[in-house]
């Protein structure tokens, strides 16, 4: 069964800052976590977080927590590199 993608408030405004081909390339590879875990992505899980992962896409870095159970994944940051950790 696929995965929801949710985003939060923070990532979705983020979004609306970054160009729009950014904005594209961004989303699409979002659409492609509802195939976690088996999806190709670069995909790393944050030491000491349960269950939080990060995408990267590009310069940006999108970070998201997986509900296991409810089968959603909620993005909850969106960023560049420097500026998300």
């Amino acid at each position: 069964m696929k995965f929801r993608v949710l985003l939060h408030k923070k990532a979705d405004e983020f979004l609306k800052k970054i160009s729009l081909e950014d904005k594209k390339r961004v989303i699409d590879k979002l659409k492609q976590l509802e195939n976690f875990p088996t999806v190709k992505l670069d995909i790393v899980k944050i030491a000491g977080e349960a269950n939080t992962f990060r995408l990267r896409i590009g310069k940006y870095r999108a970070l998201f927590k997986v509900y296991e159970q409810e089968k959603i994944i909620v993005v909850a940051k969106i960023d560049t590199r420097k500026r998300i950790y």
